[in-house]
């Protein structure tokens, strides 16, 4: 047996099962991947999530045996403490699932769970852009807009275990709505990538000229992060204009960030900031530090791109895992 503990890392999500075995320095050394079926229910997707396992264990050329933690990042609300997933908008039936026995039935071990997008801002934190940082948010703007608050090196759970969840801030009084889970007016209704392609694919229905119809072709039909970062490279007014504003209301989102817990990192991740960071993230920074109510040290509080991409998650929830080894 290796004398390295190795740890699992879980990112569950609506559409894909993404496993990482991952050594005791926080280095992936395999992944798997599935589809998660989340149409077939609960008992599929825990089958399929257990196969996925099974795979990245095999990829390592390791075996259970050598798994001393296992650690699930799940959409949703989720209990820590009984290693239980309350509710689930995007995994139909996942409602009061006892995960955390399930997985320690594949492997008895350590076993930890938390919200997804949580764990992969503890991903961030240890071995992504906020290593080194005490205090920080982490800010994921994709299909939707998710997040997590690290306070002197602890994440914050709260006590219903729904802390973090900062892309229902209401942004706008009296704003759109945008799916069935966001808040009216908060900033994933206004500024997540959903969002941005209602307000683009109204500016073509009234006509607006755009090169997005051609990039939209290449994807399907669907406006990707990269058909946004494409329009953007190819200054489409349109494009420009959409995205202009939803800089200009996440650096609004981000002040009131910064006002409430000072934190001294804003990390922004997710397919949006992944296409666009470096010609968003200075426009955010601008309108942020313009409605700070404490101007004294501003570049204290750094605001960074997230370093870790897709993995950032599967590292997270391994090395939540290994905390309790």
């Amino acid at each position: 047996m290796p004398k390295t503990k190795f740890t699992i890392g879980v990112d569950l999500g609506g559409t894909k099962i993404l496993v990482a075995v991952v050594d005791d320095k926080g280095k992936v050394i395999s992944t798997a991947k599935k589809t998660t079926h989340a149409d077939k229910g609960p008992k599929e997707v825990i089958a399929r999530i257990l196969q996925t396992m099974d795979e990245a264990v095999a990829a390592a050329k390791l075996s259970k045996r050598d798994i001393a933690g296992i650690g699930l990042g799940a959409p949703g609300v989720v209990d820590n403490q009984r290693g239980m997933v309350l509710s689930a908008p995007n995994l139909p039936g996942f409602k009061n699932i006892e995960l955390a026995a399930q997985l320690k039935a594949w492997q008895d071990c350590n076993v930890a769970l938390s919200n997804d997008v949580r764990v992969a801002a503890i991903g961030e934190h240890r071995q992504g852009a906020g290593r080194g940082v005490h205090d920080l948010i982490a800010i994921f703007v994709g299909t939707g807009i998710g997040g997590g608050i690290i306070i002197n090196d602890k994440v914050l759970v709260g006590q219903r275990f729904s802390a973090g969840e900062i892309g229902h801030i209401i942004t706008l009084a009296d704003g759109p709505y945008q799916g069935d889970a966001a808040i009216r007016g908060s900033i994933e209704a206004l500024a997540s990538r959903t969002a941005i392609e209602r307000d683009l694919r109204a500016g073509l229905l009234a006509g607006r000229k755009s090169v997005l119809p051609e990039l939209m072709v290449e994807k399907g039909g669907a406006v990707t992060s990269s058909v946004l970062a494409k329009a953007v490279a190819k200054n489409d007014p349109l494009t420009i204009q959409v995205m202009q504003r939803a800089a200009y209301l996440l650096g609004l989102h981000a002040a009131s960030l910064i006002n409430s817990f000072d934190p001294e990192m804003l990390i922004y991740g997710g397919g949006v900031v992944e296409g666009l960071g470096k010609w968003i993230l200075p426009q955010i920074t601008e309108v942020a530090k313009q409605n700070c109510i404490n101007r004294a040290d501003l570049d204290k509080v750094r605001i960074v791109e997230a370093e870790l991409g897709e993995q950032a998650g599967v590292i997270g929830a391994a090395l939540m895992a290994r905390e309790g080894i």
